[in-house]
């Protein structure tokens, strides 16, 4: 895992100053990389890299890394877990390898087939940029789910484009001076995380997942390489043979993702998806290190069920204690560590540094799970609830608004702020409407309060957020689950929890591998009927029945809690000081957001939307 950055010149020749900026880059992610740097440069282009040794602890691993000829170069961040596979068959093409990392896979499968068709063969996670002086082009790539970061700007002449791994790290390069993107910021408090490919800063982008970019003298191309399956399968075809076959593939996967050459981890919970990471590596691994964090607060503490699985499978395993004195005196530490605004990923901070003091560099976790698995309770009531659904959403425009009115004024009577979401389904019958009206953040008009926006202007950035991922208006598939799943993966998981979990993780240097996303696993439970992947009384039973595991089935019959931590408590417990922080931002109404924390302070507000007001805070001090 590392950190990468660089600069194409479109126009003119690579000068002192492009190093100096790539440098700067580079040292503004010492984090991702503490074990090596280094920086390569030409007339068109400088790359430069931080490394995490993971393969080859060699010099042998130094990156940027070239062909043979000098004339490919490339910066990588990320993990081929195929990549073995993949030099066998490039070594028969009479290709030649000088050393055992992953990193010359994508060198000489360029040679060989190509950026498409090299990316079509990489199973794994990835962000890279990679330098072809024959045809004097850069190439900026990006993994299937966007597990690896990776943002880009033009500078504002159009002469020279820039990269890297981190937003804050390009904001180093000064390619451009843009400010606050304030319909990013809008679109933050909208859905909790900053929609992609907008980023918190105009002029800065996010590279979108699946996709390439192919910048050259004469022109930038930007293309999709792959995209989620459609349902296949019906109801009666998905016997148990399915659920042996996608058992195999998350084995496949599990094990793919052990390889290193240092020691693997595991970040345990105590629930199912955790517990199904720890049963299906330990067939392969004979001592695995689990970590779980625990609190006095009983109620959200899982470390007696954590202590179990780790007892049933004999791992070496590590409880580390958190208070809420912890959570105060790093604050300050959590903050710093934002490169764009979250509302969450308290709780991959502090599993990460425990991970970190123990000595491991990488961890596997079980972020995914609830994507992949329809593990949230919104996909058994949508399946449960489809008929009724159905007829809401087909009611006439006028019936439809008072009902919604109506659920809506109950929700500002009642301080329970998802109520107000519903109102965006008043004049939004459609597949992004039900999913901004679950997976939303603040509603509209609270919004347009605290931003200054018009509630037309609010209305208009929800609809072009999502306007790329499903039409706003058009027909209405039966099967709403499935259509709010493909949302749910290319928003909350990628734009939420995989941002989090690489930020908050390479914070601490350390590398989390996300089994459950790979992309063959995705896919492969992708064409399952939705039918298959709820019951009544049972969370994921596609899961439980693939991995099929007596610990695991017990994990799945604990109560939910999802590693969640008691963050509202501990924030009630240092409101005043919290509130300090929140009204440092110049980019809030400040009445507005006083009267949020005094709603939070009541119960009328859940701690994660008062939690994203110091967020915006800390960041813009």
């Amino acid at each position: 895992m590392c950190g990468i950055a660089g600069i194409f010149r479109i126009r003119g020749f690579a000068s002192q100053v492009d190093q100096c900026a790539v440098e700067r880059m580079i040292a503004a992610q010492a984090h991702r990389g503490p074990d090596n740097s280094g920086i390569h440069m030409d007339n068109t282009c400088v790359l430069g890299h931080r490394r995490l040794s993971i393969l080859d602890l060699s010099s042998g691993g130094h990156q940027p890394m070239s062909n043979e000829k000098g004339t490919i170069w490339v910066t990588y961040n990320g993990e081929i877990y195929n990549c073995m596979e993949l030099r066998k068959d490039l070594r028969s093409r009479e290709h030649c390898f000088l050393s055992s990392c992953d990193t010359e896979v994508l060198i000489h499968g360029y040679e060989e087939w190509g950026i498409e068709r090299l990316l079509s063969k990489l199973r794994g996670m990835f962000a890279f940029g990679l330098y072809d002086s024959r045809n004097a082009r850069l190439v900026l790539a990006r993994d299937r789910f966007g597990i690896k970061p990776l943002y880009y700007t033009t500078s504002v002449d159009g002469s020279a484009l820039a990269f890297a791994s981190e937003v804050r790290a390009l904001r180093t390069g000064e390619l451009r001076s843009d400010g606050v993107d304030r319909i990013a910021l809008a679109g933050f408090l909208l859905f909790g995380s900053v929609p992609s490919p907008r980023t918190i800063n105009e002029g800065i982008q996010c590279l979108p997942p699946a996709h390439y970019l192919v910048q050259s003298p004469g022109q930038q191309q930007l293309k999709r390489y792959w995209d989620l399956p459609e349902e296949e399968r019906r109801e009666q075809e998905d016997g148990p043979e399915v659920a042996a076959s996608i058992g195999e593939t998350i084995r496949q996967a599990v094990t793919g993702h052990l390889l290193s050459d240092v020691p693997v981890g595991v970040f345990l919970s105590g629930g199912m998806d955790s517990a199904s990471i720890v049963a299906l590596a330990s067939r392969t691994s004979s001592r695995l290190t689990t970590l779980t964090i625990s609190f006095a607060e009983h109620q959200y503490d899982e470390s007696a069920n954590a202590r179990s699985v780790a007892e049933r499978f004999v791992t070496e395993h590590q409880d580390i204690r958190v208070s809420g004195a912890d959570f105060m005196r790093d604050v300050p530490a959590i903050l710093a560590a934002v490169d764009q605004p979250t509302n969450d990923g308290v709780n991959t901070y502090y599993v990460s540094r425990a991970a970190r003091q123990i000595g491991l560099k990488v961890v596997l976790s079980g972020l995914g799970g609830d994507e992949v698995f329809w593990g949230y309770r919104h996909y058994r009531w949508m399946e449960g609830s489809r008929a009724w659904l159905r007829r809401l959403l087909d009611l006439p425009p006028i019936a439809r608004h008072v009902a919604l009115l109506a659920a809506s004024a109950y929700g500002c009577l009642s301080g329970q702020e998802r109520w107000n979401r519903l109102q965006y389904l008043r004049n939004h019958a459609s597949h992004a409407g039900l999913y901004f009206a679950t997976r939303g953040f603040l509603p509209l008009s609270q919004v347009s309060r605290l931003t200054g926006f018009s509630p037309a202007e609010v209305n208009a950035i929800v609809e072009s957020t999502l306007a790329d991922d499903l039409p706003l208006e058009g027909a209405l598939t039966d099967n709403l689950a499935a259509a709010f799943n493909r949302l749910e993966l290319k928003r909350y998981l990628h734009d939420q929890l995989l941002r989090d979990a690489d930020v908050f993780s390479m914070a601490h240097s350390i590398e989390t591998r996300v089994p459950f996303l790979d992309h063959e696993v995705v896919s492969q439970v992708a064409r399952v009927a939705g039918s298959r992947k709820v019951a009544a009384g049972t969370n994921k039973p596609m899961l439980l029945a693939a991995v099929n595991d007596s610990a695991v089935t017990a994990a799945a019959n604990n109560k939910k809690k999802g590693f969640t931590f008691p963050i509202r408590d501990w924030m009630l417990a240092n409101l005043s000081s919290l509130r300090e922080i929140a009204a440092q931002s110049d980019q809030l109404d400040g009445k507005e957001t006083r009267s949020m924390l005094d709603n939070f302070r009541t119960g009328r507000l859940h701690w994660s939307r008062a939690w994203s007001l110091v967020v915006l805070g800390g960041v813009s001090r």
